[in-house]
């Protein structure tokens, strides 16, 4: 099913319930995810149309991740390098399941094992696939649900939620663990921290289309003509071709007009009247100044930092400083917290599986290479992946020595590593 956020129809239904408590009444075999159980599906939609919302998250996602796991533990180091017949390491699989979970609020680590549990073996389950069943003790996985039938959808799968474990047709033990980030009177699904600042992530994903739009025509569009109730791709094409009537030489495009297509809002919500604005030159600035707020909104929604994100700002630039310091607040904050609470799941796993867990972490490290003042320089050269030699007079020097001597008042910038 294509779901063409900012084409003409850019807004989904995206509506809650107050709750997901499902009682007695519920006609489905699962537990609906939004009022139209599709808001996992719209909500991966918005992150693959809004760069910036897209950009943070990738950006916590890999900063989270870290370098991957590593333990002195001989045999859990053997195993977070390959947790899978696919060769996946641990990082990788929790890389994806992360992802899922600062997306959509809810993350699907599968668990295979036989009867004794004399191996273990962990998969991703892509978020948007999976719903609870009606009794919130299984996982109903479907790749489509949009186009979901029943019980008897061969499609369908069905595995128990952990520690219970179902046995399929090759013999083999599957469970599926559910990871969620806490929503109050949400009881079976979670919701991502950002959801709050859903209007912004919508904000800057029409900002960025406007922009493109007027680009295109040369920033000689007329004006924005908002058109509701337009709910399929035939209605939109409809229209289309009676604009085209009424449009000049085909390259002319001094008065041409951006038509944007809204769906309904939703059932038994009041259809809004059709809409037009005019771009006037002297008011430009105020779609700039709500697309850079936009941004910043997104920055406070994610919790997250503008230079670990990648975009920095016109003024700053490539500040190392800077991004040293928001890498500390953000590993303090944010980074380490969501790595104590994941470490705490597979240490708990891998202890079930007989693995002896005393000392599994995530190893961490600084975006920008910051160099110790009381370091030999043969060992900052070996840190950068230099030749070095430890034996070398000039590199036995420490580092600090090395500033010193060469440093002058008209020469404050490293010293080039290729002298040594």
């Amino acid at each position: 099913m294509s779901y063409k956020l900012f084409e003409y129809n850019y807004t989904p239904l995206l509506d809650l319930f107050e709750s997901d408590f499902i009682d007695l009444n519920n006609s489905h075999d699962y537990i609906p995810f939004g009022e139209d159980n599709l808001l996992p599906q719209q909500i991966i939609q918005l992150s693959r149309s809004v760069a910036v919302h897209r950009a943070i998250l990738n950006s916590k996602t890999f900063f989270i991740a870290g370098n991957g796991f590593v333990s002195e533990n001989a045999d859990v180091s053997v195993f977070i390098t390959s947790v899978n017949n696919f060769k996946e390491s641990l990082r990788d699989v929790f890389f994806k399941v992360l992802f899922d979970e600062l997306n959509i609020g809810n993350g699907y680590l599968e668990i295979i094992t036989d009867k004794n549990k004399s191996f273990l073996s962990l998969f991703h389950i892509d978020g948007s696939k999976c719903r609870l069943s009606a009794n919130a003790d299984t996982i109903i996985i479907h790749p489509d649900w949009a186009a979901y039938k029943s019980r008897k959808d061969e499609l369908r799968q069905e595995i128990p939620l952990y520690p219970i474990y179902k046995k399929d047709d090759n013999g083999l033990y599957r469970s599926v663990l559910h990871i969620k980030q806490y929503e109050p009177e949400f009881y079976h699904y979670g919701l991502p921290t950002w959801y709050a600042g859903l209007n912004s992530v919508i904000i800057a994903g029409l900002t960025d289309v406007w922009n493109q739009s007027r680009l295109e025509r040369q920033f000689n569009a007329s004006g924005l003509l908002v058109i509701p109730g337009v709910n399929d791709d035939k209605d939109a094409e409809v229209l289309d071709a009676e604009f085209d009537k009424f449009k000049g030489a085909a390259n002319e495009k001094s008065h041409d007009l951006i038509v944007q297509y809204l769906k309904d809002l939703g059932p038994g919500q009041q259809r809004d009247l059709a809409q037009y604005i005019e771009f006037k030159k002297n008011e430009e600035g105020n779609w700039i100044e709500l697309h850079k707020q936009a941004h910043t909104n997104l920055l406070s929604i994610h919790n997250w930092f503008k230079s670990l994100a990648s975009f920095f700002g016109e003024k700053t630039g490539f500040d190392t400083k800077r991004i040293l310091n928001e890498y500390e607040i953000a590993l303090n904050t944010s980074i380490r917290v969501y790595q104590s609470r994941y470490l705490e799941i597979f240490s708990r796993l891998l202890s079930d599986f007989g693995f002896n867990i005393t000392d599994l972490d995530i190893s961490n490290e600084s975006p920008v290479y910051r160099i110790s003042p009381v370091k030999y320089v043969w060992e900052v050269r070996r840190d950068m992946g230099l030749e070095y030699d430890p034996e070398d007079p000039k590199q036995k020097l420490f580092y600090s020595e090395l500033k010193n001597k060469f440093t002058t008042d008209s020469d404050k910038e490293e010293p080039n590593d290729k002298e040594y």
